[in-house]
């Protein structure tokens, strides 16, 4: 089953596995520069594989939450943090404002994507509304 996000591209990644489904994309919003909202319910194909598979797509979710993380444990949960941390001057280093962060320094190499470090810090903030940019608004 594949689920996540509105207009991340799960019917486009299940289009890949799969092209005979031809299931229904969009191309991405110029405007929110983020995928669009196509697939408008759960359903479950069959896909050509031996032995037989079986694949659901699900509409995107507008929102997903963690529960019960302590702000410390979050940068484990990004593979990339994650390798990284060992390397930060302070072993609770949250990748913010520390002197001497691995993640921080890895960010202006180029070496960790803007966006996932954006990602890091809205779920440190909790800010669950900011998924979606308006390109007119920058």
């Amino acid at each position: 089953m594949f689920s996540g996000h509105s207009g991340v591209g799960k019917s486009t990644l299940i289009n890949a596995i799969s092209p005979g489904l031809n299931l229904k994309t969009a191309a991405v919003s110029e405007q929110h520069r983020q995928g669009q909202h196509t697939t408008t319910f759960a359903e479950m194909f069959v896909i050509e594989t031996e032995p037989e598979s079986y694949i659901i797509d699900t509409p995107g979710i507008k929102g997903f939450g963690v529960v019960d993380f302590e702000d410390n444990e979050v940068g484990n949960y990004f593979r990339e943090f994650f390798a990284l941390k060992h390397l930060c001057k302070f072993n609770n280093c949250l990748h913010v404002n520390e002197p001497k962060c691995a993640v921080k320094e890895a960010l202006e190499n180029g070496e960790i994507a803007p966006s996932r470090y954006r990602s890091y810090l809205q779920i440190l903030a909790g800010e669950e509304e900011s998924y979606r940019t308006n390109t007119y608004d920058l």
